[in-house]
């Protein structure tokens, strides 16, 4: 049997892309989890076990303990994360885990910290980035009248959950009415245009870097793409290059970007593995081993992306017992 590699949330876009290049890898044991049944989930078909775990958002002071004992029961060697709130909780007891022997697949802890609260990033990114930031308001007593509409998103959000368009004073007071306080969001300008992704990855200890672009032609409402093409944008191109130095990026992640012409300003950026993972492997870019790679210490090999490629995803069905 070859090493052990946990994977969790296999029922999402992200972590089934993990399971199926694992899979083709075909030198891994494979190890599934959910917090649905098994004939709920259908990547629980390529996992070498299956197990149902406890919501790492719901159950999340007790979710370590739970894990830790997990991995540990069952020798898990590496143990790739795709929910955001797993990764903020994996990444504050990440010596728990390589005390048991446990590779985390998962960027650095600072770089974690700065991106998965929002308000953290727009901070950052101001200071860092002006040229690409998206303007915010600290306070609601900022927002003028001109300054509609108005786009708020959670501090602590993930797949679009409750993000919202604010078109005008109205809906605003709508809104308030609904909210109990402001310190849960962030409030922006609302920016439109093409949307791009790009996965990034890179070894902190080399400096050595690699990303992979696409254009996000089709997404579904929880902001993941469907249909996409890969790009090789220079200026993009120095601009994540920028990020992932003065993150310090160790291992792979997800960033966001509209495009207004030659002008781009950044949405966000994941803290993880991004649900258009299969883009980037179909593409000739193999981000599940680069982040095995870095885990264990050594450089990657990403490969060049195919550029100009389309790509797209479908639904399919099939019978779980």
């Amino acid at each position: 049997m070859g090493a052990v590699v946990l994977v969790t949330a296999i029922g999402t876009a992200t972590s089934t892309a993990i399971v199926l290049r694992l899979r083709e890898l075909g030198n891994y044991h494979i190890i599934g989890g959910d917090i649905f049944k098994w004939n709920q989930v259908v990547t629980a078909k390529d996992v070498d076990e299956f197990y149902q775990f406890p919501s790492a958002v719901e159950e999340f002071d007790s979710y370590i303990d739970f894990m830790a004992a997990f991995c540990k029961e069952h020798n898990v060697d590496f143990y790739f994360a795709s929910i955001d709130e797993e990764i903020a909780n994996l990444s504050r007891n990440r010596e728990r885990f390589e005390a048991i022997g446990v590779r985390l697949c998962i960027p650095n802890h600072e770089l974690i910290m700065t991106c998965h609260y929002k308000n953290a990033f727009s901070d950052w990114v101001e200071v860092h980035f002006p040229e690409i930031w998206i303007k915010r308001y600290r306070t609601l007593l900022e927002v003028e009248d001109k300054a509609f509409p108005l786009f708020i998103k959670p501090v602590e959000g993930r797949a679009s959950l409750g993000c919202r368009k604010i078109a005008d004073k109205e809906a605003l007071e709508e809104w308030k009415s609904k909210e109990t306080t402001e310190s849960n969001v962030i409030i922006q300008e609302y920016v439109e245009g093409e949307i791009i992704t790009v996965d990034f990855v890179r070894n902190a200890r080399t400096g050595h870097n690699s990303q992979v672009q696409r254009i996000e032609n089709l997404r579904n409402s929880s902001g993941c793409g469907i249909a996409v093409e890969i790009i090789n944008d220079p200026i993009l191109n120095r601009i994540c290059s920028r990020l992932m130095e003065m993150l310090n990026l160790n291992g792979v992640v997800n960033a966001e970007f509209f495009r207004d012409g030659s002008k781009y300003r950044i949405i966000e950026i994941n803290p993880r593995f991004s649900a258009g993972t299969s883009f980037s492997c179909l593409a000739g870019c193999d981000t599940v081993t680069a982040a095995l790679d870095l885990a264990s210490g050594n450089d990657f090999k990403l490969g060049e992306s195919e550029i100009g490629l389309h790509l797209a995803k479908r639904y399919e069905t099939y019978r779980m017992d």
